[in-house]
């Protein structure tokens, strides 16, 4: 295994944005499947019940415009593939074949408010069974809320902490907690640090003020504090920076040997530049969903081989099921060369919740989120989870989840850890 002195990023998708629309953009409901349904907040599809009727409801709450749409281009294209793949397969076969229609809301880059009232209006005007969402964390803690009061299940690619921390019951998270990351890519950085003889002493902690960002960074910090490294600055910042040079000045005055950064990709861009403009050249510890969308490579250029990242999903999982997936999600998409972290968590959530509907035999709510709790997946799409099998705790946390360590190399992320899913090992920066 090479070692590494350079950039490391760790993936956390988060982000708070203000303003927003509650209605889809015309491009973006351009862009539907036909083998789902597009249905805005202003259109209310009527229905019978959910045992009478030829397709099923599942709301899919993503970003699909403004500064986070890569991140919900990603949910949306591989939740449609695998409502494409269930209904060609015969939908759900315990309601007589009923066929998945999925209700999709752009989040827009909508506060959390916002968005929890974006829910609450996909509720009152259509029949849902479960919904997917919302990518931000700030914007699930505030959906999940609307979902429990209604009783509807939600499965969500977030990363918050508190999202399980509340005792709801109708929310289901796939990824490794955002405390994990931070202290797992902690872990990884010292290590490779060690490997080349690299000392860290000092670090910074400079992160975003959302809640998964803020959880992670001192986690992180706590983490590097037990294994003897000083933190003298900790800065949080609110997402979207104009100018990285400030926090840089004020940052590198305290002399560091490493930098844990958290935020999106045009904040990490940012700053990056802004630390290596004032002559920083140590490695870096970051995390933000940027860092993994399917641009990072191409945005960052030649400094992002060799930069890691934790993420919730990669391409390049191991399994027949995870092969597959990719090979038809860019035989269907060759506008990408390999599918995102998001469109493998939501293809994964999409078979999961189609499976507790045919294990309920029934689209009422209740019987959804009592048949997701007792869920038990081990062949299927829906192992292309790292954990290669599904089932939840009591929390609603996806049993046997960890992070999942990828590295750039040559424009492509490869997973570099754990051993046990690596497809590659990790080179040094540059190499």
């Amino acid at each position: 295994m090479a070692a590494l002195i350079g950039l490391l990023v760790v993936s956390m998708a988060l982000l708070v944005g203000c303003g927003g629309d509650e209605t889809e953009t015309e491009d973006t409901a351009a862009e539907t499947e036909a083998t789902s349904a597009d249905v805005t907040d202003q259109t209310t599809a009527g229905s019978e019940s959910a045992e009478s009727v030829d397709a099923v409801q599942i709301g899919l709450l993503e970003p699909l415009s403004g500064p986070f749409a890569d991140n919900g281009k990603m949910a949306r294209l591989g939740t449609e593939m695998a409502v494409e793949e269930i209904n060609a397969n015969g939908g759900i076969k315990s309601l007589g074949g009923a066929r998945i229609e999925l209700v999709i809301k752009d989040t827009g880059a909508a506060a959390p408010a916002q968005v929890a009232n974006q829910l609450q209006s996909m509720i009152e005007q259509n029949d849902l069974s479960a919904v997917i969402g919302a990518w931000a964390s700030s914007y699930t803690l505030a959906a999940s809320t609307v979902a429990e009061q209604a009783g509807v299940p939600m499965v969500t690619e977030s990363f918050a902490d508190d999202i399980t921390a509340r005792g709801y019951k109708y929310i289901f998270k796939i990824p490794a907690s955002a405390e994990l990351m931070g202290e797992e890519a902690v872990a990884k950085v010292l290590e490779l640090a060690e490997a080349v003889g690299y000392e860290i002493t000092t670090a910074a902690v400079v992160a975003d003020n959302t809640s998964a960002a803020t959880v992670s960074a001192n986690a992180a910090a706590e983490r590097l504090i037990s294994r003897g490294v000083d933190i003298p600055v900790r800065e949080f910042f609110t997402p979207g920076l104009t100018e990285g040079n400030s926090l840089a000045i004020k940052v590198l005055a305290t002399d560091p040997q490493l930098i844990f950064v958290q935020g999106a990709l045009s904040d990490m861009a940012l700053l990056q530049n802004a630390f290596k403009e004032q002559g920083y050249e140590g490695p870096v510890l970051g995390a933000g969903s940027g860092f993994v969308v399917h641009d990072y490579g191409k945005t960052v250029g030649e400094a992002a081989n060799g930069a890691f990242s934790s993420a919730g999903w990669n391409w390049d999982m191991p399994g027949e099921e995870a092969k597959n997936f990719a090979e038809e999600f860019t035989a269907k998409n060759p506008e990408f060369d390999f599918p995102g972290q998001e469109a493998g968590e939501d293809y994964a959530a999409m078979y999961i919740i189609a499976q507790a509907l045919e294990n309920a035999g029934s689209a009422d709510p209740q019987a959804v989120r009592d048949a997701l709790a007792e869920i038990n997946i081990t062949e299927g799409p829906a192992t292309i989870l790292a954990s290669g099998k599904v089932s939840f705790d009591e929390t609603g946390m996806l049993e046997d989840t960890l992070p999942v360590i990828i590295q750039w190399q040559e424009g492509k992320p490869y997973t570099v850890a754990p051993e046990s899913i690596a497809s590659k090992d990790p080179i040094a920066l540059g190499q």
